[in-house]
């Protein structure tokens, strides 16, 4: 069976399971990837969930689960990467702790994690982001909300029937955030920035 992407206007990768999709443009966009070990915790839990719920779901590759921050678009030049780049670089923000412990049905066929509180330290480093673009030439893409989730696996056809629920919360520190260019499934990271820690108030001092 093809796995080739199909790539919604958030910056969500998504996987068709019954057909396949056109052979699309490389997508872009900013996302928090999820680091070892809890991007090998929420695998075990996709692999449960998608048998608990008896769903037949793909389920997302462990090095590829993420927090979409925001998409850029198809088929960007590599222009468009490099102003991508730049404006990571102009981001300054401390590591912060993301927990979620909501899960529900999301667009496109996908069962994801959510937080129950919105995760506002994650909204604030996306506002943080979203004003530096803002003032760069990729404006356009600008949103004006998150819904901050994880992905953890697609079925088209069995996620209509699960409800949101409450589940076992995990929690992790974002240390770092990271530029992707995915194509036919496979992630390419053009740049990956650290949060140095440094503190906003303190930057002109």
């Amino acid at each position: 069976m093809s796995r080739q992407p199909a790539f919604a206007k958030n910056g969500q990768t998504s996987f068709p399971f019954e057909e396949p999709s056109p052979i699309r443009e490389p997508h872009l966009f900013y996302a928090f990837l999820v680091e070892a070990p809890v991007n090998v915790m929420l695998r075990r839990r996709a692999e449960r969930y998608n048998r608990e719920l008896g769903l037949q779901g793909w389920l997302t590759p462990t090095d590829q689960i993420h927090i979409t921050l925001m998409g850029l678009g198809d088929g960007k030049q590599e222009r468009v990467v490099e102003i991508a780049r730049h404006v990571g670089l102009l981001i300054q923000a401390a590591p912060f702790e993301v927990y979620f412990d909501c899960l529900s049905a999301f667009g496109g066929g996908a069962l994801v994690l959510r937080s129950s509180d919105h995760s506002p330290a994650l909204q604030a480093f996306w506002r943080k982001l979203s004003a530096v673009i803002d003032d760069s030439p990729l404006q356009p893409f600008v949103t004006s909300s998150l819904e901050p989730h994880v992905t953890l696996l697609r079925d088209r056809r069995g996620m209509p029937k699960v409800r949101e629920q409450i589940v076992e919360p995990i929690f992790w520190t974002v240390r770092s955030f990271a530029l992707i260019r995915s194509y036919q499934g496979e992630y390419e990271c053009p740049a990956i920035w650290q949060l140095t820690g440094q503190d906003d108030s303190l930057a002109g001092m």
